[in-house]
């Protein structure tokens, strides 16, 4: 038998094998716990409600009522769980959560206070299985023994920024949207009325026009009020002059847009023409305005439109505050973008050389009937990985902002990929339907399946936002299938 002579390693190895055989952190036993909460002295109100609500869950899952205390404040005698403080450096990013173990303590953390309250929701997701379905259907698995590995260390910093669900669901209930990671609203950090089809708004019809006409469209030999004439300068002056005056009545406000309004009716005179000519898209005269717009506000962001008649990229490169905001309404729904709608890919392949500003506004509804099936949720992985891998950090999904089928299943479930694009999509809807659906969750699942893998028989078939239910009464929707599927919403009930 060989000894060993190095004291050092053998010191060494003993630690290891000391720290792999550690026993786990018992925060709480038979609803007793000898933990408290602790909070830093100069805690916001947004640190403060993230402390309540891991009191409140912590509380929930185990009997365990753990006071929450100022860091000053703290018994030295008792362990804590640190909320809004991370053990080594306080110089993380903005959106980085994350949670560690070290000694006895737990620390719980984010790169500003709201991102801490996303951490400590991703805290009770990842270890007390906890789970936000609804506004009012919840999941907290009970136990008696709450315990965390000693070398637990999880941090994570989404790539896409910015993240909203066009749900009701979220807007109108905010507390279910910090659980999930999404925005309250469609446009946040904009001035308000003026997130998209601005350019009405900036000269409106009712005070240029019969003085002004050439402030508008020339449309063949006829001036429109349809789009502006963006090679005019004193549109550009009053533009300007009203981005003014917005800013200074919303201070707080970062972004405003100018942008297209929502027709294709853009304006074709000489000199319009010339510059679209130029650049190869109509979008060049576009950037080129909304960059000597963004030339007088350096601390703001201005948005605009890549979308229908702008959708192809130009030459010119949009400026540094410049945000582009490209819209996927053309795309078939039923196929994935890179698959069924490869032009819009290479669009969004060609802004991604020109600029770092990138903001998504995809679809994932029928307009027309937002309560008929509408088979594409398999669309929606694919999809957002595409916009993440092309850098886009803003993504809208407009989802129904009304109830639509499978309401509380596609609100979770876009919110929960737009937060982490590399999770399972079929783990995360099969999670949500066993604890959402219950017993009913095979019939729902069924149908799901069913429905998505009839639609992928016919792959000519064409998936609209704008379409009707009746174009697929020859496919997906054809009558026996209503059958089947009427027979596993009967069995779910």
């Amino acid at each position: 038998m060989k000894t060993l002579r190095n004291p050092l390693l053998f010191l060494i190895l003993l630690s290891s094998m000391t720290a792999c055989f550690r026993s786990p952190l018992q925060l709480a036993r038979d609803g007793i716990s000898t933990y408290d909460i602790v909070v830093p002295s100069d805690a916001d109100t947004l640190i403060l409600h993230a402390a309540e609500e891991l009191k409140h869950y912590i509380l929930l899952s185990s009997g365990a009522d753990m006071p929450i205390t100022l860091e000053e404040n703290r018994e030295p005698d008792r362990q804590a769980l640190y909320v809004g403080f991370h053990p080594d450096t306080t110089n993380l990013e903005a959106h980085t959560i994350g949670y560690l173990v070290e000694d006895e303590d737990l620390f719980i953390y984010g790169g500003n206070s709201k991102s801490t309250l996303y951490a400590v929701y991703r805290f009770l997701e990842r270890e007390l299985g906890c789970m936000w379905l609804s506004p009012d259907a919840e999941k907290v698995p009970a136990t008696t023994r709450l315990a965390i590995d000693p070398g637990t260390s999880y941090s994570y910093t989404p790539e896409i920024e910015t993240r909203t669900v066009h749900s009701r669901l979220f807007y109108e209930n905010h507390a279910f949207a910090d659980k999930l990671g999404v925005t309250y609203e469609g446009f946040p950090g904009y001035v308000p009325g003026h997130g998209v089809h601005t350019f009405h708004r900036f000269l409106p019809e009712a005070v240029h026009y019969e003085d002004h006409p050439e402030y508008y469209a020339l449309r063949g030999d006829k001036r429109l009020t349809t789009q502006l004439c963006l090679s005019n300068e004193e549109v550009l002056g009053i533009v300007i002059d009203s981005v003014h005056a917005l800013f200074d009545r919303y201070p707080e406000s970062a972004i405003i847009s100018v942008s297209q309004d929502d027709n294709t009716q853009y304006c074709q005179c000489e000199h319009c023409a010339a510059i679209d000519e130029e650049e190869g898209s109509p979008s060049g005269s576009m950037i080129r305005f909304v960059n000597a717009v963004a030339e007088h506000f350096p601390h703001k962001m201005i948005s605009t439109l890549a979308y229908q008649y702008t959708r192809k990229p130009c030459q010119t490169r949009p400026a540094s505050n410049v945000l582009i905001t490209l819209c996927s309404i053309e795309c078939d729904r039923s196929k994935p973008i890179e698959e069924g709608c490869a032009d819009f890919a290479g669009d969004l392949k060609g802004w991604k050389e020109l600029t770092e500003n990138i903001r998504i506004w995809d679809y994932t509804t029928q307009f027309t009937h937002f309560l008929a099936p509408f088979p594409n949720i398999h669309t929606l992985h694919p999809n957002i990985h595409l916009f993440r891998d092309s850098h886009a950090k803003w993504i809208f999904e407009q989802h129904s902002h009304q109830p639509s089928e499978l309401f509380e299943l596609r609100s979770y479930l876009t919110a929960q990929l737009l937060w982490n694009p590399d999770q399972n999509p079929d783990l995360v809807m099969e999670g949500f339907c066993e604890a959402y659906y219950q017993e009913a969750a095979p019939f729902i699942q069924e149908y799901i399946y069913t429905i998505h893998a009839e639609i992928q028989e016919v792959p000519e078939f064409f998936l609209f936002l704008y379409g009707d239910p009746s174009q697929g009464f020859d496919s997906f929707l054809r009558p026996e299938l209503l059958d089947t599927y009427d027979n596993l919403f009967t069995q779910a009930e």
